[in-house]
């Protein structure tokens, strides 16, 4: 990933109590700070309120307290004239030859949104090549944010790193914890067994720790043929034949302790739902992403059904709404939900109202639907379904009525993206819900506005494609243009995150579907076209991941 100069801002609310302290204080003057020769005058209560550092070193009753001329060491005059030209214009400018001298500085004096600022670059920076680096220098500076996002990218990307020597220097219990990980995105368990003997071997001393990281192996996920080549090797000269003697000859108790199911995040697939609405049925397809299969599903029987919106709950495919035609189009209050547990279909509680044009996102077993037109025009009504209750219920309405918005869920709250307004006009807002206090906001505006976009998350940034590939973090509400030929200019159907990639479906051109797949993955600088022919009719109403059950 290419690592241009940045700027990160971080812009104070007008309404602030700190807002309003700053730009009070901003010219008086009553204590002067010096860092190698250098004199930086200052306002004692504005960079209190700013850290902790800085309100111990002023106000907390230290020599320095009492001095108006202090003098900082252990730090360099460059960081240090950066981080207080940010304490007035809250803006950093960052690049990869200056974030960690800065972040490591902020780090020091406390000022902790200079440090997240810093710690969301380096998360825009992350890549393959860098990211089991980025993990341990984020865990031995306590950015734990950073950290969980580099260990995630070791995670989803485990079989293309599997060969750096860097994995091999990682601690026992610095290899445990990925081994350990149900959220390790592999094709075969294999990886996990083949690994713990390469670590194992490749040092004097570990052999005493080999069986601690194998008792992590889920047994009943190994290949017949690996078990088989790796007993072939026990009387052979091959290194770890000394330690695969030892395992057949000593099982560990997790091994024999009952049937481990496989890891979740190697479970995840991806579930398209679409076809021409003038056709009897709306066809079901499963994208299974370590082989490249497709598999049909049982359709959907709907006949001149359009713009409805598809959702999952758990391991269900709901799909709510729509724009029906008998001989009229009107809008519908019809669910239909698809149990991947028995490959059924079968009807859900109706909509209190009908809608089309809509979208919904989920939250462990709860839906939700939000806005959309009724046969009236565009709504702001949000609708709530737990998932086995016999109703909808309503909750608080969106910030803005939208239709043909943009939906995604991140963490414990659901976004929003753009859309069209009661007026037609293209609405810029990131609406955010969030679910535990049934409250909305609005987070950012997009720098890109326009409706009929696709929204996805990846390590806790959100993904908006159309006309314009953006990532928006929104800890700092930063927006990032993404430089993408294959996404620049063009616009597409479906798209969801599988295993840590972006898959991004049939491109839209005028009022014509083209049945193609692109896979983006930002750690590995790639966006490729990956199937110019998917077997799924077009265009594609529904895109989501699934984890499904294995039995």
């Amino acid at each position: 990933m290419a690592c241009g100069k940045q700027e990160a801002s971080y812009d104070l609310s007008p309404g602030t109590d700190q807002k309003r302290f700053v730009e009070k204080n901003e010219n008086d003057v009553d204590a002067v700070l010096q860092v190698e020769g250098e004199s930086f005058f200052v306002n004692r209560q504005r960079l209190a309120m700013l850290s902790p550092y800085f309100r111990a070193l002023f106000f907390g009753g230290c020599l320095e307290s009492t001095k108006r001329h202090i003098e900082i060491r252990g730090l360099g005059v460059r960081q240090f004239r950066t981080l207080m030209d940010f304490t007035k214009n809250f803006k950093l400018s960052l690049d990869c030859k200056n974030v960690l001298d800065i972040l490591e500085a902020a780090d020091f004096l406390q000022l902790d949104r200079a440090r997240l600022l810093c710690c969301k670059f380096l998360e825009r920076q992350l890549h393959l090549s860098n990211c089991l680096g980025m993990m341990a220098y984020a865990w031995q500076l306590g950015c734990l944010e950073l950290y969980a996002v580099a260990r995630e990218v070791v995670l989803t990307h485990l079989p293309a790193i599997a060969s750096e020597q860097d994995l091999m220097f990682l601690s026992k219990d610095g290899i445990a914890n990925l081994l350990a990980s149900d959220n390790l995105s592999i094709p075969r368990e294999d990886l996990v067994l083949d690994l713990a003997l390469r670590w194992a071997t490749f040092e004097p001393g570990r052999e005493a720790d080999f069986m601690q990281l194998v008792g992590l192996v889920r047994p009943e996920c190994l290949s017949l043929l690996y078990l088989t080549d790796l007993l072939s090797k026990i009387n052979s000269s091959d290194p770890r034949a000394k330690l695969i003697c030892k395992l057949n000859e000593n099982l560990p108790s997790s091994w024999t302790a009952g049937r481990s199911v496989p890891r979740s995040r190697s479970r995840e697939t991806l579930f398209v739902l679409g076809g021409p609405h003038e056709e009897d049925k709306q066809l079901l397809y499963q994208f299974h992403p370590y082989s490249g299969r497709w598999q049909s599903h049982p359709p959907l029987q709907k006949r001149c059904l359009t713009q409805y919106s598809v959702a999952s709950v758990e391991d269900n495919i709901v799909v709510t709404g729509g724009y029906f035609r008998d001989i009229l189009w009107y809008s519908v209050d019809w669910v239909s939900i698809y149990q991947c547990g028995t490959e059924r279909w079968v009807d859900g509680p109706a909509l209190r109202k009908s809608r089309h044009s809509h979208c919904s996102a989920s939250i462990q077993l709860q839906l939700f639907v939000f806005g959309g037109s009724v046969d009236e025009g565009p709504v702001a009504d949000v609708e709530r379904l737990v998932l086995g209750a016999e109703e909808w219920e309503s909750v608080s309405p969106m910030v803005c009525c939208v239709e043909r918005a943009a939906v995604t869920t991140l963490g414990s709250c659901i976004y929003v993206a753009c859309g069209l307004d009661e007026n037609g006009d293209v609405y810029s807002g990131i609406q955010r819900y969030r679910p535990e206090v049934d409250q909305w906001d609005v987070v950012s505006y997009s720098p890109f506005p326009r409706y009929d976009l696709l929204a996805t998350e990846l390590n806790g940034a959100l993904y908006l494609l159309g006309g314009q590939a953006l990532r928006f973090d929104i800890d700092t509400d930063e927006w990032t243009v993404l430089q993408e030929e294959c996404l620049d200019n063009k616009f597409y159907t479906g798209c969801t995150t599988v295993n840590g990639q972006i898959y991004i479906l049939s491109e839209r051109k005028i009022n014509k579907a083209f049945p193609n797949m692109i896979l983006m993955d930002p750690y590995i600088d790639s966006c490729l076209e990956i199937d110019d022919s998917i077997p799924c009719p077009v265009p594609i109403r529904g895109c989501i991941t699934l984890c499904v059950h294995p039995y």
